[in-house]
């Protein structure tokens, strides 16, 4: 498969006047792409500092914003996993204290219980908790509201029950509450869940339920036989509230689930899958969806759903699965987003606008500077007309090595930098098909 490398800035020069331009490009997992590697929640502690969960018990964690993710396996000796759809095994609340549930046992469908890790101190140390050796036991949710109060869910496949246990002291002692499916907490009291009816949920009606107590008493806000089950839900705070899933669904609140709308102008198509949902407040929001061709987009507003902007991602033309299981935002110009086989990508704002008097009369791919370069290296091009543009990264094969744009872009001129810190030195190729236009140059990568 493929190899994609870590992507940063894009440089767009406007035409008759300043205008922004941001995008999502993708970032690199150490843990290589495909079944291997696949990765759940992702979640920031602090602008640059980020963790996000494995499928092996692991984590990725970065300093630096994602440049650069390492690879943390607290417990290595140890059979485990979680899964990555749905992405809720993992929640921090601060940058020292986090958590992460997994199944014990080598893989999906084999479990004979259910572990916890979970640290105080950054990641430096960590701390085993077993929770189950019940065979069939399934770790399924674990969510933190603060340093004390948490809340976890264990399934068992063989007997189709659930067991929901909750926390007062930060995990040491867990006691059973009486859940109802996957729940939503914004603080130690208030919490939302959501299930639906038939195996494993699939079928209507779907329900929400509300509860102030912390999970001791469940409330039913809401019944929905509209086709289409719920996948994930986001509160951004005691009355703003959203649930997305299948069939395009969107449900929105604004009064702590009392109602529930629909939403219908999300530009989400009826056959459409999100499977996840996050705002950073009751305004601004990003909603994934995955086409029916595979391709990974995101929906994108900033005034509470009243309008919404579609943000194209690398995500496209997949050989495999492109659906969207985690997004997170530190703030409206910079975000993160995992995706199916290990595939993880950044949202930035543009770093820098010229303006240009006059459209670009032809089409034309510059020669990246610095060349030789060691790892880095910036590419350059100019389109004089709206085109898809695709710029590629191969070796002397002609094996493709990443993909560093696949988008419909506007008249302009674009810096594109690549980052090869995994290829050893030698000469590549680069190659940017826009429109009609095709053209190659080579770069040398010198250690």
């Amino acid at each position: 498969m493929k190899r994609l490398f870590c992507l940063f800035t894009i440089l767009i020069m406007g035409l008759t006047s300043s205008s922004l331009h941001a995008q999502w490009v993708q970032q690199i997992n150490p843990l290589g792409s495909g079944d291997s590697a696949m990765i759940g929640k992702v979640q920031f502690v602090s602008p640059t500092e980020g963790w996000i969960s494995g499928s092996r018990g692991d984590f990725l964690h970065t300093t630096n914003a994602g440049a650069n993710w390492l690879v943390i396996t607290p417990f290595p000796d140890d059979t485990i996993w979680s899964p990555s759809d749905a992405a809720l095994s993992m929640s921090w609340v601060n940058q020292t204290h986090g958590w992460k549930i997994n199944s014990i046992g080598p893989t999906f469908g084999t479990s004979y219980g259910v572990v916890i890790h979970q640290t105080s101190d950054g990641g430096n140390t960590w701390q085993k908790k077993v929770l189950s050796t019940t065979e069939g036991d399934f770790a399924v949710q674990i969510q933190f509201v603060d340093v004390n109060n948490g809340w976890l869910l264990i399934f068992n496949f063989s007997t189709q029950s659930a067991k929901f246990l909750r926390t007062t002291d930060g995990g040491n002692n867990w006691n059973p509450f009486t859940g109802a499916g996957i729940f939503f907490f914004v603080d130690a009291n208030n919490g939302w869940s959501f299930y639906g009816s038939g195996t494993n949920g699939s079928e209507p009606p779907y329900k929400i339920l509300r509860t102030t107590d912390g999970g001791t008493g469940w409330i039913e806000q809401f019944s929905d036989n509209i086709t289409g089950g719920y996948n994930a839900m986001y509160f951004s705070d005691l009355n703003n509230g959203w649930i997305v899933g299948d069939s395009g669904k969107v449900l929105h609140t604004t009064n702590g689930g009392t109602n529930w709308n629909y939403v219908t102008n999300t530009g989400i198509n009826p056959n459409d899958r999100s499977k996840t949902v996050f705002f950073l407040d009751a305004n601004t929001g990003w909603i994934s969806t995955k086409n029916e061709v595979g391709d990974g987009i995101i929906q994108h507003t900033t005034d509470a759903g009243a309008n919404w902007t579609a943000q194209g991602t690398p995500l496209v033309n997949p050989l495999g699965g492109n659906a969207i299981f985690s997004i997170y935002f530190v703030d409206a110009q910079n975000g993160w987003l995992t995706a199916d086989y290990g595939k993880i990508c950044r949202y930035t704002g543009t770093t820098g606008v010229e303006d240009i008097n006059n459209s670009p009369n032809d089409f034309s791919l510059m020669q990246n500077y610095p060349n030789p370069f060691n790892p880095s290296t910036s590419i350059s091009f100019i389109i004089p007309s709206k085109s898809f543009v695709s710029l590629k990264v191969f070796d002397l094969l002609g094996r493709e090595l990443a993909t560093l744009l696949a988008n419909d872009l506007p008249a302009g001129r674009y810096t594109q930098q690549w980052n090869a810190e995994a290829l050893p030195s030698g000469v590549y190729m680069y190659r940017l098909q826009a429109g009609s236009f095709n053209e190659t140059k080579k770069l040398i990568l010198l250690r």
